[in-house]
């Protein structure tokens, strides 16, 4: 028979239950785009040859389709060394956003008779070891978005409102930035969760609160 299951969530601490269920939505959403980020740069050269024929259009940029396969060939060219090592980060991303899924659930929802102490070191560990793998991560994102700026940065300037001198000036100081911004933005935000979330359930406070509603442990 299934074991059975038993919804205790209501004898947890209300922090513990907030931080259970933030870590189950921040682990299943960052786990599926690594994930399908991982699996790209394991078939770089099959995404390299999708991309060149069938290249998006950037409305922003106009209709000159040079300007957008300039763009996708930086990108393209700024992703290619790193992508081995992308994609064993990427890997490990998802391996550890796996088990902060399985242990964050397991936490709200957990079989009768099994301890959640032991998810509680779960979500400890695998929370500091995600929070350092988004990290890299996003590094690795931040040099992509900055190689890829200078494409980004001729594709501007061929529009009418950015041919006068000053304006390509402040195209050259601002792009860079905005672009390298917009990798290291969710990069903060996500492995800032994860690391939040890994300190509080390694905290005393959290571990004195899990094994006392766990009880007694048995002697074999």
């Amino acid at each position: 028979m299934k074991p059975r299951e038993v919804t205790r969530s209501g004898a947890l601490p209300r922090g513990v239950r907030v931080a259970a269920a933030l870590c189950l939505v921040l682990s299943s959403v960052t786990g599926f785009i690594a994930c399908n980020e991982a699996s790209t740069m394991m078939n770089f050269e099959a995404y390299r040859e999708a991309q060149r024929e069938h290249a998006p259009s950037l409305p922003l940029l106009g209709r000159d389709p040079a300007v957008t396969r300039a763009i996708m060939e930086a990108q393209l060219s700024a992703l290619s060394p790193m992508r081995e090592s992308r994609a064993l980060v990427l890997t490990g991303l998802s391996v550890a956003c796996t088990l902060l899924f399985f242990a964050s659930s397991r936490m709200l929802r957990s079989p009768d008779g099994i301890p959640r102490n032991g998810f509680r070191q779960v979500l400890g560990g695998a929370g500091i070891f995600a929070a350092l793998m988004r990290t890299i991560d996003g590094a690795q994102a931040a040099v992509v978005a900055r190689n890829t700026s200078q494409a980004m940065i001729e594709g501007l300037k061929g529009l009418p409102e950015f041919q006068a001198a000053d304006a390509a000036e402040q195209l050259h100081a601002l792009v860079p930035s905005l672009m390298t911004f917009g990798a290291v933005v969710p990069t903060v935000i996500v492995a800032g969760g994860f690391a939040v979330i890994a300190q509080y359930f390694r905290s005393e406070g959290v571990r004195d609160a899990i094994v006392t509603l766990d009880g007694p442990t048995e002697d074999p």
